[in-house]
């Protein structure tokens, strides 16, 4: 799998204004946060993308839900989960693809 690089919600570019591609690993990496980030139905090309989730953070079942939530959106990837580590103005979460563990900071941002 390769894609574009996505950084400060845009395509990233090189110094020669080439965007700058993602192979594999990262790329599964990115397809996630990006499935994290965004609500459910939003991007118009795959009403499908993305997660439902929103959470109380003095719920004591907030974890357990929002893992729930962004699990269902992982759905679609194979061997791809998560796990909330914390729960704040963003949603700290273990992120693994094919047995290869990475932590990551999401926000939901609703709609693309």
């Amino acid at each position: 799998m390769t894609d574009v690089k996505i950084e400060n919600n845009d395509v990233a570019l090189d110094s020669a204004g080439r965007m700058i591609y993602l192979d594999e690993a990262d790329a599964c990496f990115q397809r996630a946060v990006i499935s994290a980030s965004v609500g459910r139905g939003s991007f118009v090309y795959d009403r499908t993308l993305g997660c439902d989730y929103s959470y109380d953070c003095a719920d004591e079942y907030a974890n357990r839900r929002v893992a729930l939530g962004i699990n269902e959106a992982f759905a679609r990837f194979s061997n791809t989960s998560a796990e909330v580590q914390s729960i704040g103005q963003t949603v700290t979460l273990k992120i693994t693809v094919n047995s290869e563990s990475r932590i990551q900071e999401v926000r939901l941002i609703g709609d693309v």
